[in-house]
């Protein structure tokens, strides 16, 4: 399987997004979120990929909740990069990752809006399940 690569800018998280999908296949989701908004966000997944989290030190991550604290944000503390929505789900996991962190960034698209303010937990956790990435995270340290 093919993807991408990337991860924050000092190298403390990094990420392989494993896809089939080329970019003009992959449509970036900009959040509405006051957190998403934020951080400019251009989320992708995939259902039938893979994202692989690597963490070189853990105490140099941030796993920011908030509202239904459904879903961890992976902010290097380091270096301040927003890189993925993480969700334990069950025995399993669910991710997103941010377009702007994967070294082919610019050949993805800029996003369309997207609002989710709607959702109560379970939709949330539902739609997360059904449409982001299985993931997998792993720390080194």
């Amino acid at each position: 399987m093919s993807g991408y690569s990337g991860g924050c800018h000092c190298g403390n998280i990094r990420v392989w997004f494993e896809t089939e999908l080329v970019p003009a296949d992959l449509t970036p989701r900009a959040c509405q979120c006051s957190f998403c908004r934020k951080h400019s966000t251009r989320a992708l997944s995939d259902p039938s990929g893979h994202i692989h989290l690597t963490i070189k030190n853990k105490d140099n991550v941030s796993c920011y909740q908030f509202g239904t604290k459904t879903t961890e944000f992976l902010v290097c503390a380091n270096c301040g990069v927003y890189v993925s929505a993480y969700m334990p789900y069950g025995e399993n996991a669910y991710a997103n990752v941010m377009a702007n962190v994967l070294l082919a960034h610019e050949n993805f698209g800029p996003g369309i809006l997207i609002d989710y303010g709607a959702e109560d937990e379970a939709e949330k956790r539902e739609r997360r399940r059904r449409n982001w990435t299985p993931a997998s995270l792993t720390f080194e340290d």
